[in-house]
């Protein structure tokens, strides 16, 4: 099978597995939805310093997140400002989430930003590869923790893991065979013809030639990637808070982990639609009416989704060199304008 109908069977199974997190989200709510205006009445009822609370745990989430970038760069010898590495990560964060074939966008334009300051494109491809492989490992340890600490979920998990692992066994073993070097096959491939699933691995293997992080940055890295994620649950906890929703840690970090897995099956930038039916249904599922299930669902989204791709996409036009330039000629052209009013009023600067 060509690397082409790879991806377009990749693309399918992922579009069915959409559909299929949909209609069990769908099935799940079937006799919950909830009428448009409690659900607006609820939000209007939400206590605003819990609010606060969840803003400030998501900005938090983010800065937590540039900062992992911060340290990648540092460990390569790149040094980058607080100021810029936020604004690098809200950019390729919208950029990402909002735009079709966002993540391969996103890595273009991360890539020529740090190249901008000083960063070769062997070490930022390194860190953005690094800064996944961690963001990622975080991630899978926080799902593992979700779901082998319900009694519903614990059986289904410790199931697929060991169909995991039965065939990731079965896969490095296949691979062994392959290239035994004492097995010959006429119809083999070219070995220095190398697939794309090769060269990806190759390039995150050799993300260690371009950063050398010590044992204290590895575990730095791995503190930011959790506190990351961390954060993010903190921000849908106050969000229930602020709601008056009372929902155990457990079910809080099961309905997150549902939705930012449906969003990563889902070929839809940010996961628009799935994300929110796969956190309800968690939320319903545990007990919720459908009404404070989809305030806090509305809520949660505006404040990590909506409100960051907006931030996001005003820190993108603040990165452009023409629009920076415009902004400091206004600058220039209101302290002038300021200085000639002083001027007619007869004031005289101090000696």
């Amino acid at each position: 099978m060509s690397p082409v109908s790879v991806t377009h069977t990749a693309r399918r199974l992922r579009g069915v597995a959409a559909v299929a997190v949909a209609g069990v989200a769908l099935f799940a709510l079937r006799d919950r939805i909830p009428d448009p205006d409690a659900v607006w009445a609820s939000i209007q009822g939400v206590n605003l310093g819990w609010l606060a609370v969840a803003v400030l745990a998501e900005a938090l989430s983010m800065r937590l997140f540039a900062a992992l970038l911060r340290r990648l760069l540092r460990s390569g010898g790149v040094r980058l400002t607080t100021p810029r590495s936020m604004a690098v990560t809200y950019a390729r964060n919208a950029v990402s989430s909002s735009l079709p074939a966002g993540p391969v966008l996103s890595v273009a334009f991360t890539i020529r930003e740090l190249g901008r300051l000083g960063a070769s494109t062997s070490l930022s491809a390194a860190t953005l590869a690094l800064s996944a492989v961690y963001s990622t490992t975080t991630f899978a340890l926080l799902g593992l923790v979700a779901l082998l600490g319900g009694d519903a979920t614990r059986m289904p998990a410790l199931i697929a893991l060991a169909a995991a692992a039965t065939a990731v066994f079965a896969l490095v073993r296949l691979r062994r065979r392959r290239h035994d070097p004492h097995r010959r096959d006429p119809h083999r491939r070219d070995p220095h013809r190398r697939d794309p699933h090769r060269r990806r691995a190759c390039r995150i293997l050799s993300a260690g030639d371009a950063i050398r992080p010590t044992g204290r940055d590895r575990l730095v890295l791995v503190v930011l990637a959790l506190a990351n994620w961390l954060l993010d649950v903190a921000c849908l906890a106050a969000v229930c808070a602020a709601a008056g929703v009372g929902l155990g840690p457990h079910t809080v970090l099961l309905g997150y982990v549902a939705g930012k897995i449906a969003a990563t099956v889902a070929f839809i930038p940010g996961g628009l639609g799935v994300t929110e039916l796969g956190m309800a249904a968690t939320f319903v599922g545990a007990g919720t009416t459908g009404t404070m299930a989809a305030a806090v669902v509305a809520l949660y989204r505006l404040i990590s989704y909506w409100a960051v791709l907006a931030v996001g996409w005003i820190a993108w036009l603040l990165l452009r060199d023409a629009v920076r330039a415009r902004l400091a000629a206004a600058g220039r052209w209101l302290l002038g304008v300021a200085g000639c009013g002083d001027d007619k009023t007869g004031m005289r600067p101090a000696r």
